[in-house]
């Protein structure tokens, strides 16, 4: 049943804004978050070197104390095994022998400042789809037990890897961002990717960028290095155990 048209003029709106719409009928309500980011947004690097590979160059800038904001969407290694949707794993994954997806979510810090130009929950909401949905994760074994990542996907609970989607680090002299997720391709229709794009681009040219945590480059390396790696195979062929048939005991 249409109960009507509703039309909004969003051109004011200048920076990323969460909005609400709430319907109230009859004493029943309902409401709806919604995203709106600006059509065109002005340049936000600032001395930032953007690479998609650790390279030569990217080393260089980092050697020199520069600012180095790696890209490395389809490139991961470690943790290429890690298959991750939006939605999560299903709650009994023996009933799917453990297919994907294999993530629970994921978790951040929403008054982190790399968020300033991205509104958010501490966890997921719609516009993290195009970000999370099928993309890359980070397995960070490799770094220091109490590092944390700015956007930490949550593994199934029956393995718990420590995962990162994007994560900030000290390397030598120089500043290291790192994503996962493909945040370049198709801008115009991929509208919370460029926004989130540009509000880390924001967050590193300015002088809050300051990441805490220092690790040795050889560990950044190992994320993006293919190597015979402990192989985990997850799936299962057995039935969960309420499916099993009941079998009587033999006289």
């Amino acid at each position: 049943m249409l109960l009507g048209e509703l039309s909004v003029s969003l051109s004011g709106i200048s920076a990323a804004t969460r909005l609400k719409l709430q319907v109230d009928i009859a004493g029943f309500r309902n409401d709806w978050d919604v995203w709106v980011y600006p059509a065109a947004l002005p340049p936000a690097e600032s001395e930032i070197h953007v690479s998609s590979s650790l390279d030569q160059e990217a080393k260089n800038v980092l050697q020199k104390g520069g600012k180095v904001l790696l890209l490395g969407a389809g490139k991961v290694q470690n943790g290429k095994d890690v298959v991750q949707y939006f939605r999560p794993v299903f709650w009994n994954t023996s009933w799917f022998q453990m297919r994907p997806p294999h993530t629970l979510g994921i978790l951040c810090d929403p008054e982190h400042p790399v968020f300033a130009d991205f509104p958010t929950d501490f966890h997921s909401n719609l516009q993290w789809w195009e970000i999370l949905q099928r993309q890359q994760v980070m397995n960070l074994e490799q770094f220091p037990p109490a590092f944390r990542p700015l956007v930490q996907p949550i593994d199934t609970w029956f393995l718990n890897r420590r995962l990162g989607l994007l994560l900030e680090v000290r390397v030598g002299e120089g500043k290291l961002m790192v994503c996962s997720a493909d945040l370049q391709s198709d801008p115009q229709a991929r509208v919370a990717a460029r926004q989130l794009l540009y509000s880390i681009k924001r967050y590193m040219a300015s002088e809050q960028f300051n990441p805490a945590q220092q690790v040795d480059l050889a560990v950044i390396e190992d994320l993006f290095t293919e190597k015979n790696r402990e192989k985990l195979d997850i799936r299962t062929s057995d039935s969960p155990d309420e499916l099993k048939p009941k079998l009587k005991p033999k006289p």
